[in-house]
């Protein structure tokens, strides 16, 4: 049965804090408040069996939304407080960041946590940062339009990822592709390295400097705890390109779609790509799909709930880049939301949202993991546009009610093994 991860954006404050706040994400003092109120979700998470959280890496969010901008520091210091539960990322953007330095990064952060570290990473879609920040690769954002910055982004993100992977697996890094190389320059290596006779040859890596004293390649350390390194997740994908990848490199896909007919094509282009690597995969096997839930009292709560807790993320953000479309039925045709439709039942009817009584969202999670049996449920969880006490209480129902009827509390199993 599934693994549930709490997808938290951390937050600093609902809508009306942010306006009161302006800008908010420039507060030190309410972000401490999110940190502090963050150890207490996690410690919460942690003692009611929950199989991990995670964060998403965003940058200059004054608005106060999703304040992540550095998820494995913010993974270490929230795992100190827990014991089993695992702290991710979903996701890191590759084309933002070094490979040989993320590589070491994840390593160090694999290490603090003792093997509860899992790693997602996704391309990038936010252009106010992610122009800045890429620019040294000559990379931007991307809106998965096969346009030529897509086909960029798409080639830093297969070629750090390529990168990170064979860092940690070979004692001396050699890699030459066309954005990067390892040792730069390539061909000629690095020469007089100073120490190469005193320290390098007689201790180092085999391989890593000549005779001449000519670095030849790079011995990336540490090694990650677990072996051969932590669990890597890719982060909301929906298109088949996406997909087939995941499937090709045995990374776990956290779809981002609703409709079940959409996400079982997908599966199976998933499997279909396991399958020209030589992985038979079972249906569902090794997938993530992301919802979110709420447990309410009433019917009416769950509209009066949508609009408080989902239309800030759903029409104030995800819909201006496009990730409304993840809502759409098959064959349909015009915006979405259709003119008039409410956001709560266009969440419900494309199966994105389970909503109401404890018993409709059972039947509507049976319906779910009948037809989709996949090993993680990614729940979005909006932890500071909740109040503490609505967020706890959701915590707890989900975990003592709605868990055990499907067999999702955790098991968390013996701390992986150092490598």
């Amino acid at each position: 049965m599934p693994n549930i991860i709490l997808q938290v954006y951390p937050t600093m404050g609902d809508t009306a804090a942010m306006k009161e706040l302006r800008p908010i994400g420039r507060s030190s003092e309410r972000y401490h408040e999110m940190l502090t109120s963050l150890i207490e979700l996690c410690q919460a998470a942690d003692e009611l069996g929950y199989w991990g959280i995670t964060h998403v890496e965003h940058h200059g969010h004054s608005e106060g939304l999703e304040i992540s901008p550095d998820p494995l520091l913010l993974n270490v210091y929230l795992g100190h407080y827990t014991k089993q539960l695992r702290h991710g990322q979903l996701g890191l953007v590759l084309p933002a960041h070094d490979p040989v330095r993320v590589a070491e990064q994840i390593a160090i952060a694999d290490h603090m946590l003792e093997g509860r570290l899992f790693v997602g990473m996704a391309r990038g879609y936010q252009a106010r940062w992610q122009n800045v920040l890429c620019q040294r690769f000559g990379v931007t954002a991307t809106a998965s339009d096969q346009s030529s910055a897509d086909q960029r982004n798409r080639l830093l993100f297969e070629e750090h990822y390529k990168i990170i992977k064979q860092a940690w697996a070979d004692d001396v890094l050699r890699y030459r592709g066309p954005v990067y190389e390892v040792p730069y320059p390539h061909g000629d290596g690095i020469p007089n390295w100073p120490p190469a006779h005193t320290t390098t040859l007689p201790y180092g890596a085999p391989g890593e400097v000549d005779d001449n004293g000519t670095v030849r390649g790079l011995s990336v350390v540490p090694k990650p705890y677990t072996k051969p390194h932590p669990q890597l997740f890719q982060a909301f994908g929906a298109s088949p390109g996406t997909l087939r990848w995941c499937g090709e490199e045995d990374v776990t896909p956290t779809i981002l779609t609703g409709p079940i007919e959409n996400l079982r094509s997908l599966i199976e282009v998933y499997r279909e790509a396991a399958r020209s690597r030589g992985r038979e995969v079972p249906f569902g096997k090794g997938i993530g799909i992301v919802r979110t839930v709420h447990i309410t009292e009433s019917r009416e709560q769950v509209y009066e709930w949508t609009e408080k807790y989902e239309d800030p993320v759903w029409n104030g953000w995800y819909r201006p880049f496009g990730f409304m479309e993840a809502a759409r039925l098959p064959g349909e045709e015009g915006p979405v939301p259709k003119p008039g439709e409410h956001l709560a039942d266009r969440l419900m009817n494309s199966k994105i949202m389970m909503a109401g009584t404890l018993d409709e969202v059972k039947r509507q999670m049976d319906e779910t993991l009948t037809q989709l049996p996949v090993d993680y449920i990614v729940l979005l969880f909006h932890w500071g546009l909740f109040s503490r006490e609505h967020g706890l209480r959701q915590l707890e129902l989900i975990a003592n009610h709605l868990m055990p009827e499907f067999g999702m509390t955790a098991t968390h199993g013996a701390a992986s093994q150092p490598a």
